[in-house]
């Protein structure tokens, strides 16, 4: 995925959001994730199925397609989450085939392009398995109990609330309450049902009861009141941001560990250099104390045989005074 200058487009996932907030990056990479889901790794059963290695070459793909630092733990967590969204609707969409078919047989017969037949009758095997049909019966009831459905579509809510954001003249994005509204109510239509109207009024009662009082609520635990909670959801927010977690609070502990382990192979790396310059220096005074000392021993050689010499021409010298006091022509003198 790359502009028309030809350089990748820049994906950014800021901590918390889950996704992209700009609505075309979050658009371009989800849609890349899905043709990743449907072309280039294998389908599970379920998620936790999906291997590492088929995990990461999701996110390599995703990286040659993309200028997005996959290093941060959050933005890799987030690219996966988002490949486990997609994974998931792709396998809706090959129920929705499994199911128009008139028997097992026939089933079996189909061809999917984008798998291979092993992994396609392993998903059958799950479709057509009593327990699973009897799951998916009741999460088929519990889903038409969903009475408050919004009006965003397929655009993500982390987008849609931050370019409410970008519209405002401070630049601040609507909080859970107020973007509750607007992924629930139009001025032409009103609200999407009677229960997100009554949802909306309940939080917005709650939040003038305890800004008023001496008692205090935040707006998310309003929300989190009124709406519930679920696990690794955060409601009213759509698909991306998640509740702090017991894996979040393990993802951000194996982050400060892997900043303290380089931080010790830095400090040793440093200490290591530090020693190897100390012993080079130790090495170099000590050959230079080899050679001092070569050297002193040299010159004190040097000043032995100096002094040898000189000591040799005083006797030379004094034995020719003793030679020329006795020769003939001093005793007797001139003829």
């Amino acid at each position: 995925m790359k502009k028309a200058m030809g350089s990748k487009m820049k994906i950014d996932i800021p901590v918390g959001r889950g996704r992209p907030t700009k609505p075309v990056q979050s658009a371009k990479l989800s849609n890349e994730f899905g043709i990743i889901a449907r072309n280039f790794i294998s389908l599970p059963n379920k998620w936790k199925e999906l291997t590492r290695e088929d995990r990461d070459a999701a996110l390599i793909r995703c990286h040659e397609r993309f200028e997005i630092n996959l290093d941060e733990h959050y933005v890799k967590d987030s690219c996966e989450d988002i490949l486990k969204n997609r994974s998931r609707q792709w396998r809706y969409k090959l129920k929705q085939l499994f199911e128009s078919a008139h028997s097992e047989e026939e089933v079996r017969k189909i061809e999917v392009p984008e798998l291979t037949p092993e992994n396609w009758n392993r998903l059958c095997d799950m479709w057509i398995d009593p327990k699973h049909k009897k799951r998916c019966d009741i999460n088929k009831v519990n889903r038409t109990k969903l009475k408050s459905n919004h009006f965003m579509g397929s655009k993500a809510f982390v987008a849609a609330r931050a370019e409410l954001g970008e519209n405002e003249p401070e630049k601040v994005e609507p909080d859970r309450i107020e973007f509750y509204k607007h992924t629930h109510y139009k001025s032409k239509k009103g609200w999407s049902s009677l229960e997100a109207e009554t949802h909306y009024n309940n939080m917005k009662d709650l939040k003038d009861l305890y800004t008023s009082g001496e008692a205090s609520m935040t707006t998310d635990e309003i929300v989190d009141t009124v709406l519930g909670t679920k696990s690794g959801y955060i409601r009213g927010l759509g698909y991306g941001p998640k509740p702090n977690t017991t894996r979040a609070t393990q993802r951000k502990t194996a982050e400060l560990e892997d900043s303290l382990r380089k931080a010790k192979q830095e400090a040793a790396s440093a200490q290591n250099n530090l020693q190897n310059r100390l012993n080079a220096a130790e090495t170099v005074v000590e050959n230079q104390q080899t050679q001092i000392q070569d050297q002193q021993s040299q010159i004190e050689a040097l000043n032995s045989q100096l002094n040898t010499i000189v000591a040799r021409q005083e006797e030379m010298f004094r034995k020719m005074q003793c030679f020329a006091r006795s020769s003939p022509s001093n005793r007797d003198g001139a003829p």
